[in-house]
């Protein structure tokens, strides 16, 4: 779903560590890629692990440069306060994408918001919503969220919300 805004974001940079639950998934990623000097690391990890999960994470951030950007989509809460803690080692941006079709992702977003916050990382939240139509309401896209995630990264507030979450029980 963040295809598009991976390779954006990749053609921006020299560095990139990919993290998604297979093989599969990490090398058609790297098939789109820019044929530049971007050194791509790809990590496949199963999130449902979750001690396995960071660790890896760790031994990874301790193998390379400390990233100044990471754009996460974890849908585990503990799972994504215990990773922002994994950050501690570098000063970056955190852009974490909350999303979900049975509860309203801005109630998400503000109970983790608080429990989010490190002296290192700079927290953001991209909140994905739904779209309406004339047709009633649909969620977003994959190009849509990837262009949320891209906007929210180049605005660096707090809080950018794609789409909208309001009323919630107008959701698809």
């Amino acid at each position: 779903m963040l295809r598009a805004a991976s390779v954006e974001l990749a053609s921006r940079s020299r560095m990139m560590s990919s993290v998604a639950r297979t093989e599969r998934s990490l090398h058609a990623l790297n098939s789109s890629l820019p044929s530049s000097i971007l050194k791509h690391h790809m990590l496949a990890l199963d999130w449902n692990e979750p001690d396995e999960f960071l660790h890896a994470v760790q031994v990874h951030l301790a193998q390379t440069e400390p990233p100044d950007l990471v754009v996460a989509w974890i849908h585990d809460d503990e799972l994504a306060i215990r990773f922002a803690a994994s950050l501690t080692e570098s000063r970056c941006h955190l852009f974490h994408v909350v999303g979900s079709a049975d509860t309203d992702p801005s109630r998400i977003a503000a109970s983790l918001s608080g429990r989010l916050r490190s002296a290192s990382v700079v927290y953001h939240q991209v909140i994905l919503g739904y779209v309406e139509t004339d047709q009633g309401t649909r969620w977003l896209t994959n190009d849509e969220i990837s262009k949320g995630v891209l906007d929210a990264i180049a605005l660096a507030r707090p809080s950018h919300i794609v789409g909208t979450t309001q009323p919630w029980k107008w959701r698809p």
